[in-house]
Formats: structure tokens, C-alpha cells, sequence
């Protein structure tokens, strides 16, 4: 068969055609049904596979990170021990109930023992917060410099904690000087830790 051949084919009269012409127009036409099913067909399962690689690769990333977390557990698991025991060696340094009412007597003793004269010491509101209670403490004490020096260099050598805030100094009389400031300490809130 030529091109002269192809070219007089009668598509009207199909079923004339000679048998190779029939054969080679099947095959065509079946390779463009097929072309066109694939199309149709494999497009869906192509994005499903992207989709697919995409999550494998996401899960890996996630498979990864929690093997490294894994990995380290026992070095979070030592830190933490280390860290308890920091956060209750800091949590005894905080005054309990009953050395609350011993703090503002240690204060009177040390302003007394320093040779200052006690204007004021008293307890002012308690600051509530969410894991612990502030307990701010009023004093104003007279007396010379050194003493001043002194009576704050004391009261910051306690054992528990006491935070001095607030200074304002001023001049009474001669060589006598007014401090007043304010004394912080804290307890521990246990049902706000919780």
C-alpha cells in the first residue's frame, strides 16, 4: 500500500478498505482510546502519589526528630533530676510560715545590733502571684552611714531569701541619715505549682 492508496481511502466506506489500511487505523485509534484513558485514569494516582511522597517525607522529618528526642531522653531525664533538686534546694531558701514571723524579729535584731534606730518595720500587703507570694516588709532605720552599710549588708547575709528594693535616703539630723526601703521575701504557693 502507497500514499496514493492511503490517500484515495474512502472514510464513508470503511468497511472497503483493504486489511492493513483496517489494521493500522485500529492501532492508531486504540493507542489515542489508551492515550486518553491514561490521561484520565493515571492523573489521579499521579497527585495521589505526590501527595504520598510528600507525607513520607513529612512522616520521615517527624521519625527523625522524635529518634533524636529518644535518643536524648535519658540526658532530659538526668537534667531534670538536676533541676528538681536546684528548684528545691532554692525552694528551701524561701522562709516557711513559721519563719515569716522570725524574719521581721531577725530584721528589729540586726537594725538594733548595728546601732540604728527602728522608725518603722512593718508588714505591708501580700502580693499574690501565681507561684508564689510576695510578702513586702516596711522599714525605715536611722542612723550614720557605716551603720546603714552595715544593717543592709546583714539583713542580705540571711539565710533565707530577702530582697531590699525601693532605697531613698535622706539626712535627719548632723551626721544622721533616714533610710527607708522595702524588704521582699516569698512563699512558695503549692497548689499554684500544681
Amino acid at each position: 500500500m502507497n500514499w496514493q492508496e492511503l490517500n484515495e481511502l474512502d472514510f464513508d466506506n470503511i468497511g472497503q478498505w483493504p486489511r492493513p489500511a483496517k489494521v493500522g487505523t485500529l492501532v492508531i485509534l486504540c493507542m489515542l482510546l489508551a492515550g486518553l484513558m491514561g490521561q484520565f485514569l493515571i492523573r489521579d494516582s499521579l497527585a495521589e502519589l505526590e501527595q504520598a511522597r510528600a507525607q513520607e517525607t513529612a512522616l520521615k522529618r517527624t521519625f527523625e526528630t522524635k529518634a533524636h528526642q529518644a535518643a536524648a531522653l535519658p540526658a532530659y531525664e538526668q537534667q531534670m533530676k538536676v533541676l528538681q533538686a536546684r528548684l528545691e534546694n532554692e525552694l528551701r531558701k524561701l522562709p516557711n510560715q513559721l519563719e515569716i514571723a522570725g524574719l521581721l524579729d531577725d530584721i528589729s535584731f540586726i537594725a538594733t545590733d548595728n546601732g540604728l534606730r527602728i522608725e518603722r518595720i512593718n508588714w505591708e500587703a501580700e502580693q499574690p502571684g501565681e507561684f508564689s507570694t510576695e510578702l513586702p516588709m516596711r522599714i525605715i532605720v536611722s542612723g550614720d552611714y557605716h551603720q546603714l552599710g552595715r544593717f543592709v549588708a546583714d539583713v542580705a547575709a540571711l539565710p533565707r531569701i530577702v530582697i531590699l528594693d525601693s532605697f531613698s535616703l535622706g539626712n535627719k539630723d548632723g551626721d544622721q541619715l533616714a533610710m527607708s526601703m522595702l524588704a521582699k521575701t516569698y512563699k512558695y504557693n503549692e497548689q499554684g505549682a500544681r
